[in-house]
């Protein structure tokens, strides 16, 4: 793994600026990334739309890199711009009842929250159960759960603290209570490792900007074959139907797949783009990054705990641990640090009253001896 990180390190030249510990925000792009987008650019401009089926083709790559990342199948993929696109398909395609509730947790992004707040139009309750001490306990899910229960809505990794949420517990109590489970994988896809049928999970949306190492615009969203046709797409387009060449036929039926989500053309250099990064983690391999990953956030909390910071990461059992830890310091006011550390070229981010740093597989212990050297 060490000579794999060193030559993945070559991918990418932020490394030359910065100690880059800021993954969970926005990741910088590798060096094969950048090519692979450039390459679409430029034969666009040489060629306009003459290989637009060769780029087609290399976008239906994608999909199969995203099933093979996730354990699906290609026909249960649908390509977004975002993962916010995800949720919305999944808020505004169900058939809510009034009465109908939603179990999310308190410390969910906004992404994971409003498409589920915005149905109290329809009389859909969104329940909030608690964190205690950042940690979401499934009997705290299950707590929040009845007989009304439609849909729980949870995160794979939450973002301000970095706990990783119990997918596979979480999952089989939805199962059990023939309640459907949506996850926001942003904070945790491409790090760690997600089995979409071990964990039970019907509906996945992530994004490919932050661990997935792809360029902005881009992102994911997994339906469950059976529910396909469960979910009314709440954007239809010429693109979403069987005989889409056919341009003056309007009475086409919807594609069987979950490519019926993609109304409109879509952002080819960004899909190409991600396609590109999404093999380099697939060849590093998830199980050893995620090995790298925590070794790299072992050494950062051991350090922050030897100069006396506090980490509000939940960090006592590994299996809930991520790629991103949080940490303050009564004495010193976090702007403060904050600052300090990016005027050192450390590059992390500021959430909730912590510091977040959230190394990747082609960090080094040493960027993370730079971040603690710079704080006071």
């Amino acid at each position: 793994l060490e000579m794999e990180i060193a030559e993945a390190r070559k991918l990418f030249p932020v490394t030359r600026h910065y100690a880059y510990l800021n993954h969970a925000s926005i990741s910088p792009l590798s060096t094969r990334v950048a090519l692979a987008m450039a390459q679409v650019v430029v034969d666009f401009r040489e060629h306009g739309g003459m290989n637009e089926e060769r780029w087609m083709e290399q976008v239906e790559e994608v999909r199969k890199l995203v099933a093979r990342l996730i354990n699906a199948r290609p026909e249960e993929i649908a390509l977004t711009p975002n993962t916010s696109h995800g949720l919305i398909i999944v808020a505004n395609g169900l058939d809510w009842q009034e009465g109908d509730n939603i179990v999310t947790a308190e410390t969910e992004f906004p992404a994971n929250v409003y498409p589920w707040v915005y149905l109290k139009r329809l009389g859909v309750e969104t329940r909030f159960a608690p964190a205690r001490e950042g940690r979401i306990l499934v009997e705290d899910v299950a707590g929040m759960m009845d007989e009304r229960t439609r849909l729980v809505a949870l995160s794979f990794v939450e973002f301000g603290t970095g706990y990783r949420n119990d997918l596979a517990a979480i999952g089989e109590l939805c199962r059990k209570r023939g309640v459907l489970f949506s996850v926001d994988a942003i904070q945790g896809l491409g790090a760690l490792p997600l089995d979409v049928r071990t964990c039970r999970v019907d509906f996945l949306s992530a994004g490919g900007p932050k661990w997935l190492m792809g360029p902005e615009g881009t992102g994911i969203f997994y339906c469950r074959e059976e529910l396909i046709e469960r979910l009314t797409p709440a954007l239809i387009g010429w693109r979403s139907v069987v005989d889409r060449d056919d341009y003056y036929r309007y009475d086409s039926p919807l594609l069987p797949d979950a490519r019926r989500f993609e109304p409109g053309t879509r952002n080819i250099p960004g899909l190409v783009g991600l396609g590109a990064s999404l093999e380099t983690l697939l060849e590093v391999g998830i199980p050893r990054i995620e090995e790298q990953v925590l070794a790299l956030t072992d050494h950062l909390i051991e350090g922050l705990e030897a100069r006396g910071y506090e980490v509000a990461t939940p960090h006592e059992r590994r299996e809930e641990r991520s790629g991103i830890v949080a940490f303050q310091h009564k004495e010193h006011p976090v702007d403060g640090l904050y600052r300090r550390l990016m005027e050192a070229d450390v590059v992390v981010s500021l959430r909730g009253g912590t510091i977040r740093v959230s190394p990747h597989f082609y960090n080094v212990e040493e960027e993370l001896d730079r971040l603690l050297e710079a704080l006071p």
